[in-house]
């Protein structure tokens, strides 16, 4: 499509209403009803990402964070943790790499013709075992990052304005090491003390190496959406919303460590662009008037 077209269409797209936007956004990821399998799978999935939400992440967010349950923050933090998290324990369990537990499972369930009820009941059994026992390690560092990135967005989204760029790119650094810098508001604060909860809980379980290589990859996402968020133009095209869309993913794959292969770090950026662009389509005008040039803004 030339970009006249291009922006023949945004402008249709943006005149149609927002519901109409997310009923074809739903329509395009598709309906649990196109395959009998999933409605299965995710109530297995949702069961453990609840009760890692629970069992992890909020004491360690309560010790480090006052007023959590009054925040209106929580309600958007656990439904973007109910995403991210699952996209993580997909991963564990589907890929080619996945615990010998649930390969050998799906293996002998596919030689004997299993049907959808059986393999539910299996998975019913092996997911949680490999959740809870055999990965439990990786699955709390899966939790522990999908709650991280989603802090450190919303301190992005609502603490820096007004501020140069320069100056939100140095205080959100120092937010990746666990600084808490003063006077700034209240979300840049508890994303710099979540973090360094965050930092204090995976050297528990893991090599310092691997978070500070975590830390260098998110100080890029962070640049990539600071750019983008004070609406400068991307020389490059598309680096800085190229770093936003996969940085999330970045944290998810340093949680599964090995589990992940090349495989399955495609299908998670993938997933990734589909929801950027779903959401720069939903948000085009919020985006517009707060002078973001997402794709869907410029055409």
């Amino acid at each position: 499509m030339d970009r006249a077209n291009a922006s023949s269409s945004l402008d249709d797209a943006t005149v149609m209403p927002l519901a109409q936007r997310q009923a074809r956004v739903l329509a395009i990821v598709g309906d649990d009803a196109l395959d009998p399998a999933l409605p299965g799978f995710r109530a297995i999935l949702g069961e453990e990402v609840r009760r890692l939400f629970d069992r992890v992440v909020l004491p360690l967010a309560l010790s480090s964070w006052p007023g959590l349950h009054d925040d209106p923050f929580l309600p958007k933090w656990r439904g973007g943790f109910d995403l991210y998290s699952a996209l993580g324990l997909s991963v564990l369990v589907t890929s080619t790499k996945r615990p010998r537990l649930v390969d050998l499972s799906s293996r002998f369930l596919r030689r004997v013709g299993a049907g959808e009820d059986l393999v539910v009941a299996a998975g019913r059994i092996a997911i949680p075992v490999v959740f809870r026992v055999l990965d439990r390690e990786r699955c709390e560092r899966v939790a522990l990052g999908a709650a991280w990135i989603l802090v450190l967005d919303e301190a992005l989204d609502e603490g820096l304005a007004g501020r140069t760029i320069d100056e939100q790119k140095a205080i959100m650094r120092g937010v990746l090491h666990g600084l808490v810098p003063t006077n700034t508001p209240g979300s840049v604060q508890t994303a710099a003390r979540f973090t360094r909860a965050v930092r204090a809980r995976c050297f528990e379980t893991s090599d310092v190496a691997a978070f500070e290589a975590l830390v260098v990859t998110a100080t890029a996402w962070v640049d990539g959406e600071l750019h983008a968020l004070c609406g400068d133009v991307d020389p490059h095209d598309t680096r800085w919303r190229q770093a936003g869309v996969t940085g999330s993913m970045d944290v998810l794959l340093w949680a599964v460590g090995d589990s992940a292969g090349e495989l399955e770090r495609e299908l998670l950026y993938a997933v990734a662009e589909l929801g950027q662009i779903a959401d720069d389509w939903l948000d085009v005008e919020k985006d517009r008037a707060q002078g973001r040039t997402t794709p869907a803004v410029t055409g």
